[in-house]
This record gives structure tokens, C-alpha cells and sequence, in this order.
């Protein structure tokens, strides 16, 4: 009985060395230990940062390692702190979708109360990342400006940057064919932009199709009834390429009950992590049809 308990409490500390998100020590999973695992899947970030906690301080040099890993691009940071790093990404932004931020209209507030603390040379792009939801400070309305960013900020802030570029990179295009006993919809997610670009679904669910009537009350939810796989689903799309989608609706209520005559909309959604949800997602199409 000792020799075990020994062999097992040999295996329990190897898997502990070996183990890049070392456990909490109130046994929780990490608030950012999904973020961290879905750019594994894609990336070999822990080959590039090595082993880290996700509580501990980045460095300004194996920040840019993680950029370089993800965004195949360099940040040239000075300092590595929030403030800069947050601009620097927003540039970046910028950079890759062609969207020119001094003709974007956004809501130029004061999004934390330490906000005067912002260097004056990122508080435009500080302002474009709170609105876009890029960043949302530390808690208690407060951005801390002149910290460091942990491990487990900087992967959230690439996976949110990321969603960002994916969601001006890329556009759905739907139709709709009325048949005799149903309605078919046709889609497709389509990267416009002229460069390759990844997209991380948080299930087997890639898509959802929503019809409401006239007042928008909710008649019909593909997802209703349905089961996907839980296992992360990340995609490569090169420039042009497009994701397919068909649902063929039988024109019948959520109690299987044929809707009566009249006009309805139709909200169809690519849904990868970080939009929010399908009901939120800004890859969406609305189509208004009569039955």
C-alpha cells in the first residue's frame, strides 16, 4: 500500500511539473484557461511562451512572441505596458481590416475612472477598444494604464483581437427559396479580405437560423432540439474562401403547428467564440419574408 501511494504521489508531481496552467489552488479552472486552450489549438503557444502561470506578469518580450505566434505580426512595443499594448493592438486593428479610425464614429468617453492616467497618445485607440469590447479594464472602473499585463490578459486580448478582425473580415450572404411545404435557407460565411483568416467555434454549433413574426416574437430556432459536440472547431480561411450553410424550415411554430399568413424575418448567424452568442453575433443576415 505505501509503494503505491508513493508510485501515485510520483505520478501526481510529474503531471504537476509537466502542466503549463498549473491548477488554482482552490482547485477552480482559470477564468482564462478556455482563451489559453483554444489558441493552443490553433497555435503552439506554449511551445513559444514556455512554461508561464497564468497570473503572472508578460514580458514585453514574449508578448511580441505571442503576436508573432497568433497575428504572424510584431506589436514593437517600448515599455509592454496595458496602455500600450491595448493601442498597439487597435492599431494592428486597423492595419489588417483597412478601417481608417479617424473616420470611424465611436462614443469618445471616459470608460475608467483613472483614465487621465492614459497616456494622451493612446487615448483614442483606448476609447476604440473599450467600445469595440476589446477592453474592459480590471474591475472597480479601473484600467490600471502603467501595469503589466498577465498571461492570462495578453491571451484574451489576442483572442478578442482576433474576433475583432474576423468580424470586419468577413460577411454572410443568404437566401431564401419558398418550396410548397417548406422554406430552404441557403448561407455563407465569406472572408473578404485579401489575406488568410482563422475563426474558433466553441462547439459543433458554427451556425443558428432564428424567424420571428411580425412582432418579433421568436417562432422558430434551429438550435431547438438539437445536439452538437462540446470540442472546440477552429478554421483556416484562406482569401475568398467561404463556409456553407443549409436549414430547410417546414413553416411550423415551436408546438409543430403550421404558422398562419403573413410576414416574418429571418436572422442567420455564424456564431465563433467572443461574439456574444448567435442572438449577438455581428456575423449575421436578416432576410423578411411572407409566407
Amino acid at each position: 500500500m505505501r509503494k503505491f501511494a508513493a508510485v501515485l504521489l510520483s505520478l501526481i508531481l510529474v503531471v504537476a511539473l509537466l502542466s503549463p496552467f498549473p491548477a488554482r489552488a482552490d482547485g477552480q479552472i482559470h477564468w482564462a484557461q478556455t482563451y489559453a486552450d483554444q489558441l493552443q489549438t490553433r497555435y503552439a503557444v506554449n511551445q513559444v511562451l514556455g512554461e508561464y502561470n497564468l497570473d503572472d506578469y508578460i514580458s514585453a518580450d514574449a508578448m511580441e512572441s505571442l503576436m508573432k505566434c497568433t497575428m504572424n505580426s510584431a506589436l514593437e512595443l517600448k515599455h509592454g505596458s496595458r496602455e500600450e499594448i491595448v493601442s498597439k493592438m487597435v492599431d494592428l486593428f486597423s492595419d489588417r481590416t483597412g478601417i481608417n479610425l479617424d473616420q470611424v464614429f465611436f462614443i469618445a468617453l471616459v470608460p475608467f475612472e483613472d483614465f487621465a492616467q492614459i497616456n494622451p497618445d493612446y487615448t483614442r485607440n483606448i476609447m476604440f477598444a473599450y467600445s469595440k469590447g476589446l477592453l474592459k479594464g480590471r474591475g472597480d472602473n479601473l484600467m490600471h494604464p502603467k501595469d503589466d499585463l498577465t498571461y492570462a490578459e495578453a491571451l484574451v486580448l489576442t483572442s478578442r483581437l482576433e474576433s475583432m478582425i474576423a468580424a470586419e473580415a468577413f460577411y454572410v450572404d443568404a437566401e431564401l427559396v419558398k418550396q410548397e411545404e417548406n422554406i430552404k435557407f441557403d448561407f455563407k460565411l465569406v472572408n473578404r479580405s485579401g489575406e488568410s483568416q482563422d475563426l474558433t467555434f466553441a462547439s459543433g454549433q458554427i451556425y443558428e437560423v432564428v424567424v420571428t413574426d411580425r412582432l418579433g416574437q421568436e417562432v422558430y430556432r434551429y438550435s431547438d432540439d438539437m445536439m452538437f459536440t462540446q470540442a472546440i472547431v477552429a478554421k483556416t480561411f484562406a482569401a475568398g474562401e467561404f463556409l456553407s450553410g443549409q436549414v430547410v424550415w417546414d413553416m411550423k411554430d415551436k408546438s409543430g403547428q403550421l404558422l398562419p399568413p403573413g410576414r416574418y424575418s429571418v436572422q442567420i448567424s455564424f456564431i465563433p467564440m467572443e461574439s456574444g452568442g448567435p442572438d449577438n453575433s455581428s456575423l449575421s443576415a436578416i432576410l423578411s419574408f411572407t409566407i
